[in-house]
C-alpha cells in the first residue's frame, strides 16, 4: 500500500502509528536520484530498490494485519524498535552476500535474544515477543532464518537482493547521533553519496502533509523578501529542516522531520545587555495587542528539560517581559518564539499565522541591522 501523508483518520491508533512510521520511508524518486544512482554499482541500486521495497512491504502488513502483530504496536519509535531498526542491528554484524546475510551464530543468537527480550513499546511495559512469534512474523514478508554450522544466515524470497544496502546503511547509523529516526529508517540511500549536498528545498519538504508544506513554501518566500540566508541541515538527519540566518545570525528554522511542521524565531540576545531584546519587546507592543499576543503566548519558556542549563539550574534565564516575569530557555543559544508541530494541540502554525510571523521577522531583522 501506499502511505498517504495527508490521511487524518485512522481505525485506531496502532493504526496511526504505523502510517507514521510508513510515511517516514522516503519515496524512491527522492532517496535514490539520478545523480546518486550515477555513482553506486547497479547491484547496490537494485539492494537498494528491494530494500525500502521491503520496509513498506512488511509496514503495509501492519497496517493491513494489525491484530497479528497486537499488543506490540502503539507508538511509531516501539514499531521502528521493533521491526525495523533490528535489521540495522543484523547488518552491523553481518556479511552481506549477492542473496543472503551470513552472522556468526552466536552473535546472532545473543543479539536475538536480546531483541525479543526487549521491552514492548506498548501501554504494558512487561510485554515482550517470543522467538518464533518474532520469525513467524518476519516469515509473512519472505524472511527466513536458517542455520548452517557455525552461521546464521538471513535470507529473503521476494527481496533476495536488499542485504547489500542493509548492510551499508546500517554502517552509515554510526555516524549519526541520536536514536530513533534515521538514515537507515528512511531509507536515505543519498547518505551513499559522500559528497551529496541536501540543498534542494522541495526534499526537505518530503514528509510533511499538503497544508503545512505551502507554509513551509510561503514563509521560505518571507525570508527572501528579508534576504535571509537559507541551507537545508539540522539534527542527526540531514535535509529536514531548514534554516534561515541574516549577518551570520540564524532568525528562523523550521524542522520538517514530522508531517507537519514546527517552527522558531529566534531572538538575539545578551545577558549582560538586555536593552536591545527589552526593545524589540516594546516594539512589538507598540505595533498591535495582536501581534503582543502572537509572540507573548508563543515565547520559547523554559520547561526543565535539562539540569544546569547554561548556568540556570532549572530555572531558565528570567526575564521581565510585559510586566510578567518569564524564565526563558536558552539551552539552544535563543529566546525566542516556538511553534510546535500538529502533534502538539496548541500553538501550532497555521496559514492564518502567517501575516504575525512576517511582521515578528521583520522586528527581529531590523533589531540585528541595529545592532550590528
Amino acid at each position: 500500500m501506499i502511505f498517504d501523508k495527508n490521511q487524518k483518520e485512522f481505525p485506531s491508533e496502532a493504526h496511526r502509528a504505523i502510517w507514521d512510521t510508513g510515511i517516514h520511508v522516503l519515496p524512491i524518486e527522492i532517496t535514490l536520484p539520478e545523480e546518486v544512482r550515477g555513482k553506486l554499482p547497479p547491484y547496490m541500486v537494485n539492494s537498494c530498490e528491494q530494500m525500502q521495497k521491503f520496509f513498506l512491504h512488511l509496514l503495509s502488513d501492519l497496517y493491513e494485519n494489525p491484530e497479528i502483530y497486537e499488543p506490540y504496536l502503539y507508538r511509531r519509535i516501539g514499531i521502528q524498535y521493533k521491526f525495523i531498526i533490528p535489521f540495522s542491528d543484523f547488518g552491523l554484524v553481518g556479511e552481506a552476500n549477492e542473496d543472503c546475510l551470513t552472522i556468526n551464530r552466536t552473535v546472532f543468537d545473543k543479539l536475538f535474544l536480546k531483541q525479543i527480550k526487549s521491552k514492548g513499546y506498548c501501554k504494558s511495559s512487561k510485554i515482550t515477543m517470543s522467538a518464533r512469534r518474532r520469525i513467524e512474523i518476519l516469515e509473512r514478508t519472505g524472511l527466513k532464518i536458517s542455520y548452517e554450522s557455525s552461521s546464521a544466515i538471513l535470507t529473503n524470497a521476494l527481496y533476495p537482493n536488499m542485504f547489500y544496502a542493509i548492510r551499508e546503511m546500517a554502517l552509515i547509523t554510526l555516524k549519526e547521533k541520536g536514536s530513533g529516526d534515521n538514515s537507515f529508517t528512511y531509507c536515505d540511500f543519498r547518505q551513499l553519496c559522500k559528497d551529496y549536498k541536501y540543498d534542494k528545498f522541495e526534499n526537505a519538504l518530503v514528509f510533511l502533509n499538503d497544508e503545512d508544506k505551502n507554509i513551509a513554501i510561503q514563509l521560505d518566500i518571507i525570508a527572501k523578501k528579508y534576504k535571509l540566508t537559507r541551507s537545508i541541515k539540522s539534527g542527526h538527519c540531514p535535509g529536514y529542516a531548514a534554516s534561515y540566518t541574516y549577518k551570520k545570525n540564524m532568525l528562523m528554522d523550521f524542522n520538517c522531520m514530522g508531517n507537519s511542521l514546527s517552527l522558531s524565531i529566534r531572538f538575539l540576545y545578551n545577558k549582560n545587555n538586555t536593552a536591545p531584546i527589552y526593545k524589540l519587546f516594546d516594539v512589538i507592543e507598540n505595533d498591535s495587542d495582536d501581534l503582543k499576543n502572537f509572540v507573548y503566548n508563543r515565547l520559547n519558556r523554559c520547561w526543565r528539560c535539562y539540569t544546569g542549563c547554561a548556568g540556570y539550574v532549572n530555572v531558565g534565564f528570567p526575564m521581565q517581559i510585559y510586566g510578567k516575569t518569564n524564565k526563558m530557555c536558552i539551552y539552544t543559544d535563543r529566546i525566542g518564539i516556538y511553534m510546535p508541530n500538529k502533534a502538539n494541540v496548541k500553538n501550532f502554525v497555521k496559514l492564518s499565522d502567517l501575516h504575525m510571523i512576517e511582521k515578528t521577522l521583520m522586528y527581529v531583522k531590523n533589531m540585528v541591522d541595529e545592532m550590528l
